[in-house]
């Protein structure tokens, strides 16, 4: 990804407090477009909190937060309307309406958006489920219906359904057997290049932060750490960092993605 390529979100001196708790300290990073941007962490670092402020659900403490050119933070949510329809966001366990077929599910943000008839938002969410491998037939199926993988692929569609410009996952591959994790790192890569995307991606998988992420930013202390591809991450001397990309998972995902980049 080069150094000059526009900034598309933006974090300056993020401070984040509930209550008594403190969360982030002065965070700053930035989300260059076309990147896929990983944010990683212990338990407790606040990554879930950070992508929820980057999509616009949570407010900081103090600090700014720009996404695709505006101070979100300083924004009125009339202001903000607009902007959300230019963001893609698929949060962790799926969140997908029960009481709606797939289908449905996948066209709620069309209905909130947009004024087009009701058959074609059920034409563009079909072309959507398709776009992310689910067959025609999954639409008629309710959520409890689906498998984890299928779960994950029908949030996916959703969050693409009004051809977002930034896409948010939160842990997309958490609660996935190896080889539906494999898959869908895949179609996070293939719908990155076929879509144009930018990708903001919470995660604990080393796995897929070999195989997707760009560029990888690690949080602890309520700070960043530090930030870099897997490779510079993994070769660091610096102890908090070293120690979260040496543990027994991280070395068997580098020594894996060293002996296929080596084929």
């Amino acid at each position: 990804m080069a150094e000059n390529a526009e900034i598309v979100v933006e974090l300056r001196d993020v401070v984040t407090r509930f209550d008594e708790k403190l969360v982030h300290d002065g965070i700053s990073l930035q989300v260059r477009r076309g990147e896929v941007l990983a944010v990683v962490g212990g338990s407790g670092s606040g990554k879930s909190t950070l992508l929820r402020e980057m999509v616009m659900l949570l407010q900081p403490t103090a600090g700014s937060v720009t996404v695709l050119g505006r101070d979100v933070t300083a924004a009125s949510e009339i202001e903000l309307l607009p902007l959300r329809r230019r963001l893609g966001v698929m949060f962790q366990d799926g969140a997908l309406f029960g009481g709606q077929t797939v289908l449905e599910n996948t066209g709620v943000p069309l209905r909130e958006h947009t004024e087009l008839s009701g058959d074609l938002i059920d034409e563009i969410a079909q072309l959507k489920l398709l776009l992310t491998g689910l067959e025609p037939s999954v639409g008629a199926l309710w959520p409890n219906q689906l498998s984890g993988g299928m779960r994950k692929r029908a949030a996916l569609a959703r969050a693409l359904a009004l051809d977002p410009e930034l896409l948010f996952l939160d842990e997309p591959s958490s609660g996935l057997d190896p080889i539906s994790a494999d898959g869908l790192d895949d179609l996070i890569l293939q719908l990155k290049e076929l879509l144009g995307l930018t990708i903001v991606m919470v995660t604990h998988d080393m796995d897929s932060l070999w195989r997707v992420a760009d560029r990888v930013v690690l949080l602890g202390d309520k700070r960043i750490l530090g930030a870099g591809t897997m490779t510079e991450l993994s070769r660091s001397v610096t102890p908090g960092i070293g120690k979260f990309f040496s543990g027994p998972r991280a070395r068997v995902a580098a020594r894996e993605h060293n002996q296929g980049a080596s084929l």
